[in-house]
């Protein structure tokens, strides 16, 4: 039962990491430094999410993109007290577009395309049989894209940029454009709002990041009780910080700079234990902090993330039938935000999912699979504190392989 959930309730989870919290993927778990000696793994997940939602404008949006998600990794030790690994992961990323006319609707055109890559090498010290510490060093790259877009955004952009010019609040300017300017003539704040809002439409605001890789760290700790598979591993991974030259695009201006920002720091706690004759009970939680990471480019002025703490946690039961064929099931739970307006980048709030694995044996290779369904919670996509969408019913497919092999 050594390595049950390594092959069988990691698997299925792959899919029901792919839909977690703010811009989570990976999970960034380091289980693999558990693993046999010589031992080398590839896993592959897919996801299809089903985002759809409408505005009052009457458009209909359907925002979710399909996307891969692709794991490496490879396990040694050196000797009896120390073994370390190899881990290839994508931590974050995000696939948004709002596939609508951006003259007729609050969000059409606005998209994101967020991607990043991570190699970890983590090296674990057995202090006895029971009791190991690791920690290991990471580099993380992170690039991406955002398009801003329709009408919605059209307001918010255009009375800030009206605000500044007459160093006005630009609420106050946003009430004004929307209520009083309809019912007057000309007016040299009218002939600014008219002028600027000609220039936002059709192509938005748009900013492209350039990749950035960073240097990070691991630290954790583990207590096991081999006889029983017991296992609880805690990992930490603070914030790495990054710094990456920027293009922005607005008015028909465009703007280079750079923009300085951090990937969340993050806890992952991991329990297995044995609870009867070829049985194991698995749990996880995972703290990540999107709400200190805060994307603010030059010439916009505002964040471009503004998402909040991810709690995600897990539960499952896994079975052995046989030496060759293992079975799990695992439900996945992140509670909703203390607020239901969020994000258009992210429109979603809270997920309760449902996981299934297998795993075969022959030998030294070990072929799994799994597959997930996951209900995401309702949500209002905001923009400048005003309601612009309203997404409900919907949920998110994944499946996920993995082989492993033992040399």
């Amino acid at each position: 039962m050594k390595n049950l959930f390594l092959g069988v309730s990691g698997l299925a989870m792959m899919a029901s990491v792919a839909s977690a919290g703010g811009l989570d993927r990976s999970g960034q778990s380091v289980s693999a430094i558990f693993a046999d000696d010589n031992t080398a793994s590839l896993s592959f997940g897919y996801v299809a999410p089903s985002i759809t939602g409408t505005d009052s404008q009457g458009a209909s949006y359907d925002v979710g993109n399909n996307y891969s998600q692709i794991g490496l990794s490879y396990t040694n030790s050196i000797n009896d007290k120390v073994n370390y690994s190899v881990i290839f992961d994508q931590p974050y990323g995000a696939d948004i577009s709002y596939n609508a006319d951006s003259a007729t609707s609050n969000l059409g055109g606005t998209a994101a395309d967020l991607d990043s890559q991570a190699i970890s090498f983590v090296a674990r010290f057995k202090l006895n049989e029971r009791i190991s510490i690791f920690g290991g060093i990471k580099g993380e790259s992170v690039e991406g894209d955002v398009n801003l877009n329709g009408q919605a955004y059209g307001l918010a952009i255009v009375s800030n940029a009206v605000g500044e010019l007459f160093s006005l609040d630009p609420t106050i300017v946003g009430a004004f454009l929307t209520e009083v300017i309809p019912s007057t003539g000309n007016s040299t704040a009218n002939d600014t709002a008219l002028s600027l809002a000609g220039a936002f439409s059709p192509d938005g605001y748009s900013f492209e990041m350039e990749k950035d890789t960073k240097i990070g760290y691991i630290l954790g700790a583990a207590y096991e009780i081999p006889e029983i598979a017991l296992r609880f591993a805690l990992t930490y991974s603070p914030e790495i910080q990054h710094k990456a030259k920027t293009t922005e695009r607005l008015f028909g201006a465009v703007t280079t700079g750079d923009v300085e920002y951090v990937t969340p720091q993050s806890v992952n706690l991991e329990f297995q234990t044995g609870i009867a004759a070829n049985t194991l009970l698995t749990a996880g939680y995972r703290w990540t902090e999107f709400s200190a990471v805060d994307v603010v480019p030059d010439r916009l002025g505002s964040d471009l993330v503004n998402l909040d703490d991810s709690h995600r946690y897990s539960i499952g039961v896994a079975r052995r039938y046989s030496d060759a064929l293992a079975s799990s099931v695992t439900l996945t739970y992140e509670p909703e935000g203390e607020d239901n307006l969020v994000s258009p980048l992210g429109p979603t709030n809270g997920l309760f999912g449902v996981s299934i694995g297998a795993r075969y044996s022959e030998g030294p290779l070990n072929i799994s699979g799994g597959v997930n369904y996951t209900k995401v919670g309702d949500a209002l996509a905001e923009v400048g504190g005003r309601e612009a969408a309203s997404f409900e019913d919907n949920h998110v497919w994944g499946v996920g392989f993995k082989a492993e092999m033992s040399f």
